[in-house]
């Protein structure tokens, strides 16, 4: 599931779909419809408009008198139309030769009240997503072992720590975390570490007492709000009404620490509950689902023509390094289902913008133009001491920078961590 839906304006289709109810088509209904542009449907029972509309839903019921009395409960807006010009009491119904008046602003108003009611489901599955944790695509075991995460951290109250690279989905995670929560019932406080201010965080702290406050970026604190922050963390416990404080980052605290930039005793107290998400990269077999969710969250913004993605296109999404994650993935498809022209997207459709967006981080491919004289098998070592090697060669050149490393790597920064562990790597 995506949060592209959300604060964007879903476009109004300017084509109703109408059912006509009655034993038999009404010419001048026919012809009103087909000058309107509007699709009518002629249904002999509503049994059938039931079956019908099953299959392709309508936004507008129009019946004749005889079938008025025994129509069922529905959401849809619903006119009687009176074709015998005999008037039935208590009926309210309206003369075919009277409905073309009215029949425009009408039909506008079932397009608007359907568009609504579309945006009302999207909202009900976002916020059912956010309560079930399912908002966060993914299968692969990194992500599973998230899901599982996130469980535990919602039934607790401790303050977390959530780090992940840019555009992973550290902001979704909290929201996930929050909903699932004790405190889900009440409003989520979103604040901007860079703008906290020890007066601002004062007033925000308060005003969220009762609920979850999310610092994003809380590398960027000032160091005077760091110290502020602290002191709340450490009288949290003496008070009756405290948030719960998660924070998201994309930066390496330790090494943050390390230069002065960042407090030791808050990154302790931060570290209660810490949540690594993992990049893309790391999960490349959840990219077909999460491609195809994007797409048809921006079919539905757009109000456009729904697509699909072929084969070719969905290995070349997967062979990418992504270094701008979830969100450079967003763009792609986005940019893509454009170039496409409501066509199915292929490799063409993408390369332009993954060109341009997605420069080479994955391990160096062999050029074709190689002499295989080059090449012997006495020269080939085993795979694991070519990866320490070429481990250890990235840790002596960014000077044991992890993060750096693993950028220049092409894989995460946990990954890395766990290699470093597994081959007893020393950082240079």
């Amino acid at each position: 599931m995506t949060t592209a839906l959300i604060g964007k304006q879903v476009a109004v289709a300017n084509k109703a779909r109408v059912a006509w109810i009655a034993s038999a088509a009404n010419p001048t209904l026919d012809t009103l419809f087909r000058r309107l542009s509007h699709e009518l449907r002629t249904c002999e029972s509503w049994d059938e408009f039931a079956r019908v509309g099953a299959e392709a839903p309508f936004d507008l019921v129009l019946c004749d008198e005889g079938h008025a009395a025994s129509r069922p409960e529905s959401a849809l807006p619903s006119l009687v139309v009176n074709e015998t010009g005999q008037q039935i009491h208590g009926l309210g119904a309206i003369a075919v030769g009277a409905i073309e008046s009215v029949l425009p602003a009408f039909v506008v108003l079932c397009l608007e009240l359907a568009d609504v009611r579309g945006r009302l489901r999207d909202a009900r599955r976002l916020m059912d997503g956010l309560h079930t944790g399912s908002a966060l695509l993914g299968s692969t075991p990194v992500m599973r072992r998230l899901q599982g995460t996130l469980s535990r951290a919602a039934d607790c109250d401790v303050t977390t720590l959530i780090e992940g690279p840019v555009g992973s989905g550290k902001s979704l995670v909290a929201r996930i975390i929050h909903c699932k929560s004790r405190r889900g019932g009440a409003p989520i406080a979103v604040a901007d570490a860079a703008e906290l201010t020890p007066e601002n965080l004062a007033r925000v702290i308060d005003a969220s007492r009762s609920t979850t406050l999310v610092i994003e970026d809380v590398d960027e604190l000032p160091q005077a709000s760091q110290a502020s922050l602290v002191r709340h963390l450490k009288e949290r416990n003496a008070k009756q009404q405290a948030p719960r404080i998660v924070v998201t980052t994309s930066a390496h605290l330790p090494e943050m620490v390390a230069k002065g930039g960042f407090r030791e005793d808050l990154l302790y107290r931060l570290h209660a509950f810490p949540i690594v998400v993992p990049a893309l990269r790391e999960r490349l077999e959840d990219i077909p689902s999460l491609a195809a969710n994007i797409l048809q969250a921006s079919v539905q913004v757009q109000g456009a023509t729904a697509t699909t993605f072929t084969p070719s296109a969905l290995m070349l999404l997967e062979s990418m390094a992504w270094p701008g994650n979830v969100t450079q993935l967003e763009a792609t498809v986005q940019r893509a289902r454009i170039s496409a022209g409501g066509g199915t997207i292929d490799r063409e459709h993408l390369i332009p913008t993954i060109a341009a967006n997605s420069p080479a981080v994955g391990p160096t491919v062999a050029r074709e133009d190689t002499p295989a004289a080059e090449l012997t098998e006495d020269s080939i070592r085993p795979f694991e001491e070519e990866e320490q090697s070429l481990l250890t060669r990235a840790l002596r050149a960014t000077k044991g920078n992890v993060r750096r490393a693993a950028q220049l790597l092409g894989i995460g920064r946990a990954t890395l961590y766990r290699k470093i562990q597994q081959y007893r790597l020393r950082l240079q």
